[in-house]
């Protein structure tokens, strides 16, 4: 990998508190109702992604590295251009695909049978 050092396991225990802090559902079997899918190679927790707010999960950690003094030094970089892309542009960007997102949803669906969409018109003929 980069070179990103291992997490230490007073701050897993956190970023465990972290998770199940900000979980949306009660029982979720894809984590055990735990709030996270595992533990990878870098003692890092993967959150699941059915049953917690990554999102916010994800902005709490990054206020908890900026104010721990070992972590900004070891991971604060990383976090660095996400704070400089979500400035004035990432708003506009967002914007776009919710646009894009919601004239998708309106469009008929091409694929079934008397949705309106255009008819099958065989190749060659």
């Amino acid at each position: 990998m980069d070179d990103v050092p291992k997490l230490s396991d007073e701050h897993l225990e956190k970023a465990k508190e972290m998770l199940s802090g900000h979980r949306t559902k009660k029982n979720c079997k894809s984590c055990y109702d735990r709030g996270y899918q595992g533990i990878n190679q870098m003692n890092m927790v993967i959150p699941c992604h059915k049953c917690v707010d990554v999102d916010e999960v994800t902005k709490q950690w990054q206020a908890y590295v900026r104010d721990t003094a070992e972590l900004a030094e070891a991971y604060g970089d990383y976090f660095e251009s996400d704070e400089e892309e979500e400035g004035g542009a990432g708003d506009e960007d967002r914007a776009q695909a919710t646009t894009r997102e919601s004239a998708r949803q309106n469009t008929k669906d091409r694929n079934r049978p008397h949705s309106g969409g255009q008819p099958h018109r065989s190749v060659g003929r």
